[in-house]
C-alpha cells in the first residue's frame, strides 16, 4: 500500500500497518544536545523536515509553499530591549517578548510571549484587512 492509502485507512478509523511520523523540525537547543550526545556531525543540516528526514525516520509529505502573510507586512520593529528580553512587532503585527538567554543555533529557549495583536476593535480590523487583499481594493 502507498502512504496515501495508509493515511486514508488511519483517517477513516481503520487499522493500519503504518502510522505516519511527521515533524516540523527541532529547536536549536535540541540539535545541540543531540550533537553533544554523539549525533553524527553530518546530520547538523537537518533539511526541510516536511520533505522527510531519513536519519530520524521522519516521513515526507506533500505540501504547497504559499505565503499567506499580509501585503504589505508590518515592518519588524524592536520596541524595547534589555539584557534579558527583546520586545518587538513582527511582520504579522503581533508584539511579542522574546527571552534572549539560552538562544542556541538561532532558536530561543522558549516560545515568545504575545503581548498584543493587531486587531483589537472594528477600526483596527478595517486597517488590517487591507493587508490581506493583494489587489488593494478593500476599503
Amino acid at each position: 500500500m502507498t502512504h496515501r492509502e495508509h493515511f486514508h485507512e488511519i483517517m477513516s478509523g481503520q487499522p493500519s500497518k503504518w502510522v505516519p511520523n511527521y515533524e516540523s523540525g527541532a529547536w536549536g537547543q535540541t540539535v545541540q544536545r543531540w550533537l553533544n550526545e554523539g549525533m553524527p556531525q553530518q546530520q547538523i543540516y537537518l533539511g526541510d523536515w516536511k520533505e522527510g528526514q531519513p536519519y530520524f525516520n521522519i516521513d515526507g509529505r506533500g505540501f504547497a509553499r504559499l505565503d499567506i502573510g499580509m501585503i504589505p507586512p508590518f515592518e519588524y520593529q524592536v520596541l524595547e530591549e534589555t539584557d534579558r528580553y527583546i520586545v518587538a512587532r513582527h511582520a504579522n503585527g503581533i508584539v511579542a517578548r522574546a527571552l534572549k538567554p539560552g538562544t542556541v543555533r538561532g532558536t530561543r529557549m522558549c516560545m515568545d510571549t504575545y503581548l498584543s495583536h493587531p486587531v483589537t476593535d472594528r477600526a483596527s480590523w478595517n486597517e488590517v484587512k487591507r493587508r490581506y487583499d493583494p489587489s488593494g481594493r478593500v476599503r
